[in-house]
């Protein structure tokens, strides 16, 4: 390290957060830690994805693709001093306006509008820990939600609300002849959010220290889905109505002034019918699914952050007959950095790998996949203000 950095790097004072938002972080988490009031930033870099053995088939491969993902948030927007967010990313798009003067009473209502123009969706059954394809396929929804919550006690926060979405899908190159994809349809439903939340801050580092959120969300929906969908042998119409719970966890350990443990976690579990959210390729395939990792956060200097982790995923999905239930378990790991050379400016890295067939694609115009993830890119925050 030549001297010009070293000295840069020990004047900078604080590290800044290095949760790396998601589109999940907004949609399942209701009132998430953060430190900013206002923040404008943009993480741009290159995605790329390594496959055990290729299988273009399944859309298993070797590829490298652009990344990039947008974040705004504004605590005091307009006179209403709402708070506006939205984000942009390779996994879809967010918005929402929360206020807690609509209504009063303590009430605070939220509107959100929700879209992942390029979904993947991979319909199959598991073979020994192979993915077998019945048939994979493109989709894209989009959603409008209105909710309203409140604090029922100190740290307890309960949201429910109505939601509308609309599911168009496409075929792809994956896409076999005999598959039959679902025809396009609308739904809409009820969502009840329960979040229970501890975490305390470390105001020096801008991150949280100790403590937990835990957010519970549960669905009931109907849809207007006409006609079976699936391969030959293997074809489905969607029930009228289904049932979906899902949670989410990330849980702050402090180990040292310098060391937190992290325990971040999801779940879920669907109707075994819901054919088409228990194939949804962005998470863990199946009606039961969970995906945990296991973190040591070490922050070195107050500008480099260092972060391996232990993975665990379970998926549990029809079988070939769609009668009975494969329950598979898998394993991986990887380590994630940050170097901050500034609070505006830092340096973002990760490599990933779990020993599953089905893997988030690292592309929006197709489904390209593999056991080995990595990323590396540059974040530039603007305007940010500290609570």
């Amino acid at each position: 390290m030549n001297a010009i950095l070293r000295r840069l790097l020990l004047a900078v004072p604080v590290g800044l957060p290095l949760s790396g938002q998601s589109f999940t972080d907004f949609t399942e988490a209701r009132n998430p830690p953060t430190p900013f009031a206002s923040l404008f930033q943009l993480e741009l870099g290159a995605i790329g994805t390594k496959a055990d053995d290729k299988d273009l088939a399944r859309g298993l491969d070797d590829e490298i693709s652009w990344d990039a993902k947008v974040w705004y948030r504004d605590d005091r927007f307009m006179a209403r001093r709402g708070t506006l967010e939205a984000y942009a990313g390779r996994d879809g798009l967010f918005g929402s306006f929360a206020d807690g003067k609509l209504i009063g009473d303590e009430t605070q209502t939220r509107f959100e509008v929700r879209a992942r123009p390029w979904q993947f969706y991979r319909d199959g059954y598991w073979d020994d820990g192979d993915l077998v394809p019945n048939g994979f396929y493109d989709g894209e929804d989009y959603e409008g939600y209105v909710g309203f919550g409140r604090e029922a006690q100190q740290g307890l926060y309960i949201e429910l609300g109505p939601y509308y979405r609309k599911h168009d899908f496409s075929r792809s190159d994956l896409t076999p002849a005999t598959f039959r994809i679902p025809d396009d349809f609308s739904a809409y439903g009820g969502r009840l959010y329960l979040e229970q939340s501890t975490v305390q801050m470390d105001r020096r580092r801008g991150m949280p220290r100790e403590g937990y959120v835990f957010t519970l969300c549960g669905e009931r929906e109907w849809n207007g889905s006409r006609g079976e969908f699936g391969a030959d042998g293997f074809e489905t119409e969607l029930p009228s109505a289904v049932w979906r719970v899902r949670g989410h966890l990330d849980w702050y350990i402090p180990a040292s002034d310098t060391m937190n443990w992290e325990i971040f976690a999801a779940g879920g579990w669907h109707d075994e019918k819901d054919r088409l959210q228990n194939t949804d390729a962005s998470r863990v395939l199946g009606n039961q699914w969970g995906d945990a990792q296991l973190r040591l956060r070490m922050d070195l200097g107050g500008s480099v952050t260092i972060t391996p982790y232990f993975q665990a995923q379970y998926s549990r999905l029809l079988d070939e007959t769609g009668f009975r239930s494969d329950k598979e378990f898998f394993f991986g790991g990887g380590a994630e950095g940050y170097l901050h050379f500034s609070d505006e400016l830092s340096l973002h890295a990760y490599y990933s790998f779990v020993d599953s067939d089905s893997r988030p694609s690292v592309r929006i115009d197709e489904d390209v996949h593999g056991q080995h993830m990595f990323f590396l890119g540059m974040v530039v925050r603007f305007g940010a203000s500290r609570r």
